[in-house]
């Protein structure tokens, strides 16, 4: 089934005219990415335990059927024992929780918009490895295609050398490092073949993709640019971590709240009483003032405290370091640039070189052994210029998740 597979992509990439990018892919896979699916229930799951939060605010509204067996006269017969049953409703409403509802308040504005970022902290993460996945499969195909075409020239060299053995016009010595060659080139294709299966496999597991035709990029690395004046304050990692900041500061104080006193107000009306019928209402006041604990509150604040405190670190730490961050990728972007250019300069004149030398074999100027060390050269240069534009189109587009650049779905 992988063999079909893989023989399918690879024809329909060798014929398709206009090709998937990467970012139309990874607008499809948002869709299809189990991931992904959980980035947007970590945001769900925010927002709704805020609703369970801010429903403190609120009043509650109960039905209450209330059963009492108790013994009214105990200097007289047991026959005096007996059930009282009564239904009622009851309400509550908190007026006052330490000030905990002014912070709550300010709370339920900053919870959507901190899951809201850390979603797209972790779809800029998400999308930095989809690109690079992308580009392992795509030049993994690159190199399969360019050794088998060098595979099939090499094998009619192989074809004429053999008839121009047998009638004593080159050397066996000449034909078998020939041969040599068209085997260990053989096995470099099985094994490229080998990476576009095994490269397929973990791009498609990762995004969630059944079909990913037109992975064969037309994308010029050299073309690519990245900026060294960039607006680092928005990367999507500080800004997820200032809003995990904020919401900490806030929850501080909420649970600092608990430490004053609370005030209650309850209510509640008789809708039914077993002795007498009587409907009856009552309302009342209530000032709660915890004296003591055993340092439960005081221990819960000082937790938030820290927990405020890390994220306070954790966002100066980001905010410094990612300065250091961004030129790092800028410089190793620009040095893979001018690696990639010094490479492709080496493979025109390789390239080159092959071929004055086939045109010196048949004028007998130089040996079969000369032409195969010189094929080995193109071969080398061929995947080291193919894998030094890989790594040149991943940082690129590692670069641009950092900053948060990624298609919007």
């Amino acid at each position: 089934m992988s063999r079909i597979y893989l023989f399918t992509s690879l024809c329909l990439l060798s014929h398709f005219t206009i090709v998937a990018s990467v970012e139309d892919l990874y607008i499809k896979s948002l869709k299809k990415s189990k991931q992904v699916e959980v980035f947007e229930l970590t945001e769900d799951k925010s927002i709704s335990d805020l609703n369970t939060i801010e429903s403190s605010l609120y009043p509650s509204l109960d039905i209450v059927n209330e059963n009492t067996y108790e013994n009214r006269y105990p200097n007289f017969s047991s026959t005096n024992k007996e059930l009282d049953s009564e239904v009622y409703l009851s309400m509550k409403q908190k007026l006052f929780q330490g000030g905990a509802e002014f912070a709550l308040y300010d709370y339920k504005k900053v919870v959507p918009k901190q899951a809201r970022a850390l979603k797209e902290k972790n779809l800029a993460a998400y999308y930095s490895q989809f690109a690079t996945l992308y580009f392992q499969v795509s030049s993994a195909i690159e190199e399969y295609e360019r050794i088998d075409g060098l595979l099939s020239n090499l094998r009619k060299r192989v074809s004429i050398v053999k008839k121009r053995t047998k009638i004593g016009r080159d050397r066996k010595a000449d034909l078998f490092a020939l041969e040599s060659q068209l085997h260990r080139l053989e096995a470099n294709l099985v094994a490229t073949k080998a990476l576009v299966r095994s490269s397929i496999t973990d791009f498609r597991n990762f995004s969630g993709l059944d079909k990913i035709e037109g992975l064969k990029n037309r994308i010029d690395p050299l073309g690519l640019k990245l900026s060294k004046n960039v607006d680092l304050e928005n990367i999507p990692e500080l800004k997820s971590l200032k809003f995990d900041y904020e919401s900490s500061v806030l929850e501080s104080k909420i649970e600092k709240a608990n430490l004053y006193p609370q005030i209650d107000l309850s209510a509640s009306y008789n809708l039914d009483k077993n002795e007498g019928g009587d409907r009856d209402w009552g309302v009342s006041l209530n000032v709660t003032l915890n004296l003591l604990d055993f340092g439960e509150r005081s221990s819960k604040v000082t937790s938030k405290k820290i927990v405020e405190r890390i994220n306070s670190a954790q966002v100066d730490f980001t905010r410094r370091n990612s300065i250091n961050r961004w030129n790092t990728f800028v410089r190793n972007f620009e040095a893979k640039k001018n690696e990639l250019i010094t490479l492709r300069r080496a493979l025109d004149r390789s390239r080159a070189a092959y071929q004055e030398q086939l045109k010196d074999l048949d004028k007998g100027l130089v040996t079969q052994i000369e032409v195969i060390r010189s094929l080995d050269d193109v071969i080398d240069l061929e995947k080291l210029a193919i894998r030094s534009s890989l790594e040149v189109k991943s940082i690129f587009y590692q670069a641009n998740a950092y900053l948060g650049n990624i298609p919007k779905g």
